[in-house]
């Protein structure tokens, strides 16, 4: 009897580990297929001659996009439904802008966190009164 429970949880054991390493191998293989995706995706994105400069949103589904076309630079609006070309900029108007994703340090903010020394971003002004007004209520009714 004690050989049985024992050669199933020998079995359970193992299951579990051969469980475990085909999640690993899964991991591993869905890394390289993204990796791979990636730098294809961004090679094609190189060596084309259609590149957004600048996008500016007016609303949720509406924006305002610089494109630069070959050597021609275009203004165009981007709407749900449709694009529309606004202007086309002559290259003296342009100020094209390198951007660089600085890499996060999450280690260095998790130590400002510690030691009490983060701060939040500001809430704007009407934001900051509503909430004071809110709490002053709040006082009030319970002062009461």
């Amino acid at each position: 009897m004690f050989f049985l429970v024992a050669s199933s949880d020998i079995k359970m054991i193992g299951q579990f580990i051969c469980l475990f390493l085909l999640f690993i191998f899964v991991l591993f293989f869905a890394y390289i297929a993204a990796r791979i995706a990636g730098s294809f995706q961004s090679n094609v994105n190189k060596q084309g001659n259609i590149r957004v400069i600048e996008i500016y949103r007016i609303s949720s589904n509406k924006t305002i996009e610089i494109i630069k076309i070959g050597e021609r630079y275009l203004v165009v609006a981007v709407c749900k439904d449709n694009i529309t070309l606004l202007t086309e900029l002559p290259e003296s108007e342009i100020i094209e802008q390198e951007r660089t994703l600085e890499p996060i340090d999450f280690k260095q903010i998790l130590e400002k966190m510690k030691e009490g020394k983060f701060k939040s971003p500001k809430l704007n002004n009407e934001t900051e009164s509503v909430f004071t007004k809110k709490n002053r209520i709040k006082r009030r009714n319970n002062s009461k």
